[in-house]
């Protein structure tokens, strides 16, 4: 059975479609754009030109566009204008569908999911610190540990996709696959919560792989293709894992897991839209729905948390009674 797992995992892996090289940013149109708005507009270093500065939008400011930055952009949308009107399909730029800025924000689409996400998982944060004193409770400090890692990926998803820089790029990956790494772990500790010696020789391997991982990045070789097979691996493994647990419960006559085989369902198909990558409509494209439809699944995950840890509270005071 485990291995029939694991092939699976690694099957749903390659079903990921390769990563071309961007035709927009590529296009000889694009390129001359570039060129000439750089020389009339921005000095050695990309600050503006004193005439440029001067019709700078204000929240641009705020973002940090330098002049590079806005060069690209308004060459982006006039390189998109010339293909619709020759009749090609929209084509991407350094690996991304172009945006329409909405207060200077790149990618308005996501970062107002993203938001969403951070506050329904800071609202669960929030009841779990009311419901459950620290010392007192079983798991509590993990799940506290857990949830500040989904905040951090959250808080740097939106940053990532309001500004695209190599730090934002970095930071966003690293803690988005610490955030699935974290969900497999989650697994893994609920698994062998009886067995504490396994669950941390099984526990260290994975943090190593995941510095190696932040590493890797780190040295500059971003790889968006091996970088996303990596995170649906764990993701996969971890929505696997999740719902084996979840039928040995069912089996023992339990019903409240009822929340966590829904959040691994509703992962799962939500799933499908990163993978697809379809062009964006009305602004929002597949990556940002994708985001969006994530957004409720933090009240689901959190809840079933919740009723876990006052099950194995009740656990806790049987065996308590029992050996009195």
């Amino acid at each position: 059975m485990d291995n029939k797992i694991y092939l699976l995992c690694f099957f749903m892996i390659y079903l990921i479609p390769s990563i071309y090289a961007s035709s927009g940013d590529r296009s000889p149109f694009y390129q001359k754009c570039l060129k000439k708005c750089k020389k009339l507009n921005c000095t050695s270093d990309a600050d503006f030109t004193e005439e440029a500065a001067a019709l700078r939008d204000t929240s641009c400011k705020v973002v940090m566009w330098d002049c590079h930055d806005e060069c690209r952009y308004h060459c982006m949308w006039r390189t998109v204008n010339v293909f619709n009107e020759n009749g090609y399909d929209l084509p991407k730029f350094h690996g991304k569908w172009p945006f329409k800025r909405v207060m200077c924000l790149q990618e308005p689409t996501s970062v107002f999911a993203s938001f969403l996400n951070l506050a329904s998982t800071m609202y669960m944060h929030k009841e779990i610190w009311m419901t459950f004193r620290v010392t007192e409770a079983p798991m509590v400090p993990f799940w506290h540990m857990f949830i500040m890692v989904c905040e951090l990926a959250w808080v740097w998803s939106m940053i990532f996709h309001a500004r695209d820089t190599l730090l934002t790029e970095f930071m966003d990956y690293s803690l988005a696959l610490a955030m699935v790494m974290m969900l497999f772990v989650s697994a893994v500790v609920r698994l062998l919560y009886e067995h504490r010696l396994l669950r941390v020789l099984l526990v260290l391997p994975l943090v190593s792989y995941y510095v190696a991982h932040v590493i890797y990045l780190h040295e500059g070789r971003v790889d968006y293709d091996y970088n996303m097979k990596v995170n649906v691996f764990f993701g996969v493994s971890a929505g696997l894992l999740w719902l084996g647990w979840c039928w040995q419960q069912y089996r023992r006559g339990l019903s409240y897991p009822w929340r966590l085989l829904l959040f691994c369902v509703w992962s799962g198909s939500a799933l499908t839209l990163e993978l697809v990558d379809g062009p964006p409509l009305l602004g929002w494209d597949t990556h940002a729905l994708w985001h969006l439809t994530t957004a409720p699944l933090p009240l689901l995950f959190y809840k079933f948390v919740i009723e876990d840890v006052k099950h194995l509270q009740i656990k806790q005071k049987e065996r308590e009674i029992k050996t009195l």
